[in-house]
């Protein structure tokens, strides 16, 4: 049975009330009265109303100062004005600050019904929008993730289920298996869905920067801090926060970590301030954090904290039936973002991507998919991706003469994107191959940040093994 409109009547006068709150309760809504802007506004506290009927003229405070308070809650918020004969400037005047309509006295009962009819039928629709909206949301966040197997079919119950809940997820898996695109999704099917989310890449940031980044810093706290910055926690605040690669996050920030997710407080860098945030946590790695606690690399503590439901996101070897759908799924995507024409990929070819061993998973296969659609104008050919596509090897770069062939045909954009993906992917592996995978020498040999370099190596589809920094400076690989 479906619930009755709730309708708010507000009026000093009890005859009024009596008379409003018998017509319309005959029309079969659901009535509370208030005396008061003052009561009116407790009432609304307690419970809100779909409609509220406001005379203007009453003790203390007017039924504009009603409709002031009313819509800074809530803009949606629906309120008719019951204004004195004559007060038509007055009538205007609320209609500018949003009233949704006014009735001047007296008024036939007719008239009433008729005016809260219509108010209540543009609540309604204002609902299904709504509803709507939420439903084409929920779908499109689906939609990102694509699978049929049952392993991904698994995923997708548990993660409708973990959605509207606040708990906290871990989500584990290879790198380019998605973690990512399904944190976004438990965002977007949460009530939180509105609210923020607020991705901090563990791995990236440098353990210096670290704590000032998640929690934020006051004015002054060290040197260059000239204002006070807010943290992404403080950011996510109602929403969700996703900590991705948290198994690169040292032990002092763990510590940290665990307290706010503990007490759900915490203090910017440089302040005394005990901050109170609600903000849900997702996690992700793609390391074994059960043998980091072993080594003692990661806090047993913490992960209970994180791991109150795991999703293990499975790789593209153990999805193989999935290929197809994802290489059409990408392929639409490029041809729709490259205005070119869609064509159906030949069993040869689908075949040799099934077989595939896919080290770099979902994302490798994105990015072989994407120079396809961009270097073949009517037809994607096999020989595009037959250099990427050697059985248990990362993704090679580009045949020589097809980039020059293709590539400088195109717009200077995309024909910069490909020669850079190219280039970098020459470059990085000719460098792993001189330092036999020692991903601390290949930093110091290219000049970069050891976290920055691991990341353009997950990035370009090079980085198969995950490697360790032990204390003395050497490499294990896991």
């Amino acid at each position: 049975m479906q619930k009755p409109m709730e309708i708010l009547i507000v009026d000093d006068e009890e005859s009024i009330l009596y008379t409003l709150e018998t017509v319309l309760k005959k029309e079969g809504y659901s009535i509370r009265s208030a005396k008061s802007v003052t009561d009116a506004l407790a009432r609304l506290d307690e419970k809100p109303a779909d409609l509220i009927i406001s005379d203007v003229t009453m003790p203390e405070r007017s039924g504009l100062d009603l409709l002031d308070n009313v819509k800074k809650r809530d803009p949606e918020n629906l309120v008719i004005l019951v204004t004195a004969f004559g007060s038509e400037a007055l009538a205007v005047e609320a209609m500018k600050r949003g009233a949704y309509d006014y009735l001047p006295k007296p008024f036939a009962n007719d008239d009433l019904k008729i005016t809260v009819r219509r108010a209540l039928e543009k609540r309604i629709l204002r609902r299904e929008n709504v509803m709507l909206k939420e439903r084409l949301h929920e779908r499109e966040c689906l939609d990102n993730v694509i699978g049929k197997s049952e392993n991904m079919q698994r995923v997708f119950e548990l993660v409708e289920k973990v959605a509207e809940t606040d708990a906290t997820v871990l989500i584990t898996g290879e790198s380019g298996t998605g973690k990512e695109v399904i944190a976004n999704v438990i965002h977007g099917l949460s009530l939180r869905k509105s609210e923020a989310f607020i991705r901090v890449n563990c791995a990236a940031l440098p353990e210096t920067l670290i704590e000032s980044e998640l929690f934020g810093f006051e004015k002054g706290a060290f040197s260059g801090a000239v204002s006070r910055k807010l943290g992404k926690f403080e950011l996510a605040n109602k929403g969700t926060i996703f900590l991705d690669e948290i198994g690169d996050m040292s032990l002092t920030t763990q510590t940290k970590i665990l307290r706010i997710l503990q007490e759900r407080e915490f203090e910017r860098v440089g302040g005394q301030v005990l901050l109170k945030v609600d903000t849900r946590v997702i996690a992700a790695t793609n390391k074994d954090l059960t043998k980091a606690i072993k080594e003692n690399a990661f806090r047993e503590d913490l992960f209970y904290r994180l791991n109150v439901v795991n999703i293990h996101l499975p790789t593209l070897r153990e999805r193989a039936s999935d290929i197809p759908l994802l290489v059409e799924f990408f392929a639409r995507k490029f041809c729709d973002k490259f205005k070119k024409t869609y064509r159906q990929f030949s069993d040869a070819f689908m075949n040799r991507l099934v077989k595939y061993s896919w080290p770099g998973n979902v994302r490798e296969l994105q990015n072989i998919i994407e120079r396809v659609i961009i270097l073949d104008d009517e037809k994607m050919p096999n020989e595009s991706v037959e250099a990427n596509l050697q059985t248990d090897k990362p993704s090679s770069a580009l045949d020589e003469s097809l980039l020059y062939d293709k590539v400088f045909a195109l717009p200077y954009r995309e024909a910069k994107e490909i020669i850079v993906k190219d280039f970098e992917q020459k470059f990085f592996k000719n460098i792993l191959e001189r330092t036999k995978g020692n991903i601390s020498k290949a930093s110091l040999m290219c000049g970069m940040h050891r976290k920055n370099l691991y990341m353009k190596l997950k990035e370009v589809g090079l980085l198969i093994n995950e490697h360790r920094e032990n204390e003395s400076g050497q490499e294990d690989q896991a």
